[in-house]
C-alpha cells in the first residue's frame, strides 16, 4: 500500500517541474482542482480513471501490477 502513496508526491513533483499550477492541470486533464488537491495530499479516494487522466496530462504513465504472494 505504500506506493500508492507515492502517486501524490510524484504528481506534484512532476506538476512543479512542469511549472503549472493545479488549476492548470485540472484544467487539462479534465479533473477537479479539488480532486487533483486531494491526490497531491494523499487524501480522497480517487478512481484509476482519475489517476491515469491526471498523469497522462504530465506526460507520465502509471502501471498497475497484480503480484501473488
Amino acid at each position: 500500500m505504500t506506493h500508492f502513496w507515492n502517486v501524490g508526491k510524484k504528481v506534484k513533483e512532476r506538476r512543479t517541474l512542469l511549472r503549472i499550477t493545479q488549476q492548470d492541470l485540472a484544467d487539462i486533464s479534465s479533473v477537479g482542482v479539488r480532486t487533483i488537491k486531494d491526490v497531491e495530499t494523499n487524501k480522497g479516494n480517487p478512481s484509476l480513471d482519475t489517476l491515469f487522466k491526471i498523469v497522462d496530462a504530465l506526460g507520465m504513465e502509471m502501471e498497475l501490477r497484480i503480484k501473488n504472494y
